[in-house]
C-alpha cells in the first residue's frame, strides 16, 4: 500500500503538536491542573481506542487522540520548566533579607560592566531563617567599582532587597527585554558596586563545565596573542566557537545587512566542518567493523565536546542532535528520513527546554535546514554545470537562495530588513570564513609553536580584515539590503503559505495549491492595506521614556518631526533600541530630526500646544495643552504655567520629579513620570 509522506514522518506529526502546545503556553496562561485532565484523557484514549476501533477506517481516531496528547504535553512541559511555577523560587520567599548566589557562567565583559549569570540557591528572611530556593538572577557589576571579577562557580552573599524583577519594554515597540530574558528562565536583575558583593570563599563549579570555560579562555589567549587587533580577534573568535560579544557594532550591522551574519554564529556548517576533519583524520578505521563503530563514537562525543565549547547555543545544537541521529542510525544499520530525523532533533531539544521555541536562533538554524532540503535539491537539478569549479558556485548559489527562501519570513519579522545582495555576498563570504574555520583550528593545534603559529597569526588576521572590509564594501553598495520592513506574525504565516503552495504547485500543478497561494497574498495585501490607511490618519504626539534622555516625536500621517538630545542623536544604539523599531511601525517616510536645546520651546500640532521646558523662564505660558519638562523647575516657574497635562522626563533626577509630582498632585493637575510610567503617548 502506497503511504503519503505524513505517513512516512510520523515525528514530524508529534513535533508539530507539542510545538503548538508550547506555543500556545508562551502566550496563554493555562491552568495546569485542566492540561493534565485533557493529557490524561487523550492519553486513555490513545490506549484504548486501538483496542475497541479494530478497523482500518477507525484509525484516524487514534491519530487525533495522539496529537492533541502530544500538544497537552508541550503544554505542561513548558509550564513545568518555568521557574516561577515553582514554590521554591526565591521570589516567592517573603521578607527575604539576603541571597546566597553560585555564579553560572564566566562574566561578559559590556562597555561599562561586566555581566553574568547566578543562580540563587538559598535565602535568609527577617528570622535568620535559610531556605533552600530555585531562580536565576542576572547580575551586573559596575567596571567604574571593580577591584576583583567573580570567577565562575564562586559562591556569594547578596542584599535580597538589591534584586528587582525585570521591568517591562517602556516604549512603545521598543525590544522586550523581558520576555527575552523570561525563555532564558531569567525573570530577576541587579546592577550591583562591587562593595555589595561578599565572598564566601566557596567554589561550587560544575568540573566539565569549568574545563570548558578553561578551554574557552586559553583560546582567547591564543587568538589575542597571534591576531592581536581587536576587530579581527571578535570575528575569529565567532568563528571558532561562537562567541560574538566583541565584535564592534558596525562590523556586525555589516555582516547583518548583508545577509552573511549567519557566518558569524557557530552552526551547521562548523559542526559539518569539524566532522569531516575527524573524519578524514580517521580514515583508516574504515575497514574493520569494530573500528568503524569507535570512529562513530568518537566522532559524536568530538561534536558535543565541540557544541560544550560552543556553549551550546541553539544552532549548534540542532546541528549536533541532528549529526548525532544520523550517526546512530548507521550504528543501528537503519534507514532515516531526514525530516524525521530533523524533527527528532528538534522533539529531543524542547523537551529538555521548551523555551528554545521562542530563540530566533533556533528558529532560523532549523528553516535554513529545511530550506536546504527541500528546496535546494529541486533548484541544483535544474542545471548541470560543465565544470568542479561552476558546479561550486551553482551549489553555493542554491544554498543560499533556499535557505534565504526559508528564512526570510522570520528574519524580516525580527530584523525588519532584507538583504538584496545576499547570493552575491554568500559566494564570496563562505568560502572566505571557511578557509578562516580552518586557519583558526591550526592555530590553535600549533600555538606552542611560537614562530609558526604568529605567521600564521598573521595570514588569519590579514585574511579577516579582507573580509570584513569586503562585507562592508558590499554594505555600501547601492540598493544592498531594505531595511525598515514591518511585517506581523499573521504576515509571516501568509509569506510561508504563500511560498510553500508557490512550491508545491510547481512539483504538482495542482490548481487548488495557486488558488490558495493567491489567497494568501491577497491577505497579506489586504492587512498592508489597512496599515497603510491607519498610518496615512495617524496624527499623534510621543513623549519616550528614556533614562537621561529626551526624546519627543509629533506624527501626522507619514511625516514626523522628532526632538531629541543631541547624545541621544549621537547613540546609534541608544537609538535603535528605544525609538527605531516605532519609526519603522509607524510608516514615517519623512522624519525631520531636531536637536533639544536649552531654549524653552512651543510646538504647535492640530490645534495642541505642546511647551517642552528649558533654562531660565518660558515667554509663552497661557494655553498649554502638554508640559513636557526636561529639568528640575521652581515652584514660582510651575505656577506661571497653566497645563492641562504634565510630563516628566527621564533626565529629571528622582528626587526633584518627586517633589513637582507631589505639586501637581496637591493642584489635581495630571502628571505622568515617564521613568516609571513609561513612554507618553496623545492622539491629535
Amino acid at each position: 500500500m502506497q503511504h503519503s509522506f505524513w505517513h512516512k514522518v510520523p515525528i514530524v506529526r508529534i513535533l508539530l503538536a507539542f510545538a503548538t502546545g508550547v506555543g500556545t503556553s508562551m502566550f496563554y496562561a493555562i491552568n495546569h491542573w485542566l492540561s493534565l485532565c485533557y493529557f490524561s484523557i487523550f492519553l486513555l484514549a490513545f490506549i484504548v481506542l486501538p483496542l475497541v476501533f479494530r478497523a482500518f477506517q477507525q484509525r484516524w481516531f487514534t491519530g487525533f487522540a495522539a496529537l492533541i496528547m502530544f500538544y497537552f504535553a508541550g503544554i505542561l512541559t513548558h509550564t513545568y520548566q518555568n521557574n516561577l511555577f515553582h514554590d521554591s523560587h526565591f521570589s516567592y520567599v517573603p521578607n527575604a533579607k539576603t541571597f546566597l548566589i553560585r555564579i553560572d557562567e564566566e562574566p561578559i565583559k559590556k562597555s561599562h560592566s561586566y555581566k553574568m549569570r547566578a543562580r540563587v540557591l538559598q535565602c535568609t528572611n527577617t528570622s535568620n531563617q535559610l531556605i533552600t530556593t530555585t531562580g536565576n538572577v542576572l547580575i551586573y557589576i559596575s567596571k567604574n567599582e571593580l577591584t576583583s571579577l567573580p570567577n565562575y562557580g564562586d559562591v556569594l552573599m547578596l542584599n535580597a532587597n538589591d534584586v528587582r524583577e525585570v521591568p517591562p519594554p517602556k516604549n512603545p515597540y521598543e525590544f522586550d527585554y523581558k520576555r527575552y530574558l523570561a525563555f532564558n528562565h531569567i525573570h530577576h536583575q541587579t546592577y550591583l558596586k562591587q562593595a555589595k558583593l561578599v565572598y564566601t570563599q566557596i567554589n561550587q563549579a560544575n568540573p566539565v563545565y569549568k574545563k570548558v570555560f578553561d578551554i574557552q579562555r586559553y583560546f582567547r589567549e591564543a587568538l589575542h596573542t597571534y591576531i592581536k587587533t581587536p576587530t579581527e580577534i571578535g570575528v575569529a573568535q565567532a568563528l571558532l566557537y561562537g562567541f560574538d560579544d566583541e565584535i564592534d557594532e558596525e562590523t556586525m550591522s555589516a555582516y547583518a545587512n548583508t545577509g552573511t551574519l549567519h557566518v558569524l554564529a557557530v552552526s551547521g556548517m562548523h559542526v559539518g566542518i569539524i566532522f569531516l576533519i575527524i573524519s578524514k583524520l580517521l580514515w583508516f578505521m574504515d575497514k574493520n567493523k569494530k573500528l568503524l563503530l569507535a570512529k562513530r563514537l568518537i566522532i559524536v562525543v568530538c561534536l558535543w565536546t565541540y557544541s560544550a565549547l560552543c556553549g551550546l547555543s541553539p544552532s549548534i545544537l540542532r546541528a549536533t542532535v541532528m549529526f548525532t541521529f544520523i550517526i546512530t542510525s548507521q550504528i543501528l544499520n537503519r534507514r532515516s528520513n531526514i525530516y524525521n530525523t530533523l524533527a527528532a532533533s528538534c522533539l529531543s531539544l524542547l523537551i529538555v527546554d521548551a523555551n528554545m521555541l521562542a530563540n530566533v536562533g533556533f528558529q532560523l538554524s532549523y528553516m535554513a535546514v529545511l530550506g536546504i532540503v527541500f528546496i535546494q535539491p529541486m533548484m541544483y537539478n535544474w542545471y548541470i554545470a560543465p565544470n568542479w569549479i561552476v558546479d561550486q558556485v551553482w551549489k553555493i548559489s542554491t544554498v543560499s537562495v533556499a535557505a534565504q527562501i526559508a528564512t526570510s519570513p522570520i528574519g524580516i519579522l525580527y530584523f525588519h530588513q532584507f538583504p538584496n545582495c545576499f547570493l552575491f555576498s554568500n559566494l564570496l563570504i563562505i568560502p572566505l570564513t571557511t578557509a578562516i574555520l580552518y586557519g583558526c583550528i591550526l592555530l590553535l593545534v600549533i600555538s606552542k609553536v611560537t614562530w609558526l603559529a604568529t605567521w600564521l597569526g598573521i595570514a588569519i588576521k590579514h585574511t579577516i580584515l579582507f573580509t570584513n572590509k569586503l562585507v562592508m564594501l558590499v554594505e555600501d553598495t547601492p540598493y544592498a539590503y531594505v531595511n525598515g520592513i514591518q511585517i506581523s506574525i499573521l504576515q509571516s504565516i501568509l509569506l510561508y503559505m504563500l511560498s510553500l503552495c508557490l512550491i508545491f504547485y510547481l512539483m504538482y500543478q495542482h490548481q487548488k495549491l495557486l488558488q490558495i497561494s493567491l489567497l494568501a497574498m491577497l491577505a497579506f495585501v489586504v492587512l498592508i492595506g489597512i496599515d497603510e490607511i491607519v498610518q496615512h490618519h495617524q496624527k499623534k504626539l510621543i513623549v519616550y521614556s528614556i533614562n537621561q534622555n529626551n526624546a519627543i516625536q509629533v506624527v501626522e500621517g507619514y511625516a514626523s518631526k522628532l526632538i531629541l538630545d543631541k547624545a541621544l542623536q549621537n547613540d546609534k544604539q541608544k537609538f535603535r533600541f528605544h525609538l527605531q523599531q516605532h519609526i519603522w511601525q509607524m510608516g514615517i517616510q519623512h522624519l525631520d530630526t531636531m536637536n533639544l536645546d536649552k531654549n524653552w520651546q512651543v510646538i504647535a500640532s492640530s490645534g495642541k500646544r505642546i511647551l517642552i521646558s528649558g533654562d531660565e523662564y518660558p515667554q509663552s505660558t497661557q494655553n498649554i495643552d502638554v508640559l513636557i519638562i526636561r529639568n528640575m523647575l521652581q515652584l514660582e516657574v510651575l505656577k506661571q504655567i497653566k497645563a492641562k497635562q504634565v510630563l516628566i522626563s527621564g533626565s529629571v533626577k528622582k528626587h526633584h520629579a518627586q517633589k513637582m509630582k507631589d505639586y501637581y498632585k496637591q493642584q489635581n493637575i495630571p502628571v505622568h513620570d515617564m521613568l516609571y510610567s513609561g513612554a507618553f503617548q496623545l492622539s491629535l
